[in-house]
Formats: structure tokens, sequence, C-alpha cells
């Protein structure tokens, strides 16, 4: 499984514009937002700044993306090469795959996160809090989650054209509704309650809670809703996989 791990991540290294999408464009998308003044336009009641505000929630806008989009359309790529049938034939169980997958994308994950951290600090004065060391905890249990959607939805599909109205809608949802971009206070109150239940917006208040020390009102009920995402995905993922692609 270890060797597996690595020979993902070198796939992932030898894949540039995946690279750029992967590492870059959320750090592009973040010094983009806070630039616009998007918060001159918004009512926006915090106790933190908008620029930090703004940092966890591309932290968790990138570690959805990473997972939903490129894992749904990898592994696409590896049904039409016909590499997991050839995988299915070995030893290795769907579970280790998944796992092995996991691990490298968690990896790719902690860079994100640490180039968005530092430019945060440098650029804007981020302070970050001591809470800091539960970020790889946070941001593995974020990946996961995102990527078994990624996983369940390519094992669903056939192709890219089956899997992009999947992708779209679940990643364009939990954006709007995860308390990223702007508070949720500014949608509809029905909205709100949605966005709750929902893992972005929860994972969204762990970033904050371990990057900036910030607690929401509701934070351990929010955490025990990541939590049942986690095992609930993770679950229905290997289920999913094991019966429908990889056979």
């Amino acid at each position: 499984m270890k060797n597996l791990t690595i020979s993902f991540l070198k796939i992932f290294y030898r894949n540039r514009r995946t690279m750029f999408f992967v590492i870059f464009l959320p750090l592009g998308v973040y010094l983009t937002a806070s630039l616009l003044g998007i918060k001159d336009i918004l009512r926006f009641e915090k106790s933190i700044s908008y620029n930090d505000f703004l940092l966890t929630g591309v932290m968790a806008f990138a570690v959805m993306q990473t997972g939903i989009y490129t894992a749904t359309y990898t592994f696409i790529d590896y049904q039409k090469s016909r590499a997991l049938k050839r995988l299915a034939v070995t030893p290795l169980s769907g579970g280790e795959l998944l796992v092995s997958h996991t691990l490298a994308r968690y990896i790719i994950a902690l860079v994100q996160i640490g180039i968005l951290v530092v430019s945060g600090m440098i650029i804007f004065g981020t302070k970050i809090s001591i809470y800091s060391l539960l970020l790889p905890v946070v941001i593995l249990v974020g990946n996961t989650i995102f990527l078994n959607i990624g996983f369940i939805i390519s094992s669903l599909t056939r192709d890219y054209e089956q899997a992009a109205p999947y992708t779209m809608v679940v990643g364009t949802v939990l954006m709007f509704l995860g308390d990223a971009f702007f508070p949720l206070q500014n949608v509809p109150r029905p909205l709100q309650q949605i966005a709750e239940y929902l893992p972005m917006k929860p994972l969204v208040s762990a970033f904050r809670y371990s990057i900036l020390g910030v607690r929401s009102a509701d934070f351990w009920r929010e955490i025990l809703v990541l939590v049942a995402w986690f095992v609930i995905l993770t679950l229905a993922a290997k289920y999913v996989f094991e019966k429908k692609a990889y056979k």
C-alpha cells in the first residue's frame, strides 16, 4: 500500500495541469477575493477580519475541490484505461486502493493548506493560534469526506459527461452554503438551516478554530455532523466502489 501511495503521488506530480489547479488556483482565488472588497457589499458581522474569514473558507474550498473534482475524474480515467480491472485481479482490496489514494491526496492537501497559511501570514498578517496543532487532523477529515464523494460519483458514472453534472451541483451547493466566501447570514433562513447539516460549513468552522482559535456557538454540534459525514461516506464509498467499479 505504501508503494501504491507513492505511485499516486508520482502520477499527480507528472500532471502539471492538475498541479496548477490543485496547488495554485486556491491561492489565486484567495488573493483575488481578498482584494475585490467583497466585504463592503455583504453583511459581515464577525469577530475576525474578512481576510481571515476568507482564508479559512478558501482552505475548505481547496480541500473540497481537490476531493470531489480530481478524485472523480481521476478514477473515471482509471476505469476507461482498465487500470481498475487489472488491479481488481490482484490481492489488493478496493478498500486498500481507496486508502492509498486518500493518503496521497492528504499529502497534497497538506501542501495546499501550507501555502495558503503562509500566504495569509505574510501578505495579510494572519496570526495563527495554538490550536493549529489540530490542523493536520482537520485536513485529514475534510480531505477524506470529499474524496469519498468523488469515489462514489466516479463509481456510479462512466465518463466525464455523466459525472460533470453531479460534481458541478455538489461542488456549487457546498461552495455557496459553506460559510466560506461570505457569511451565511446573507442567504435565506431555510438555506442556512440546510447548510448546518452539509459537510462544508462544519469543516470551515473546524478550520477557523484550528487556525484562528475562533469557535462558533454550535461548534460541538458541527463537529458531530463532520464526524457523521466522515463515517457514513467512508463506509458508503468503500461499498459502492467495490460493487460498481472495482470488479
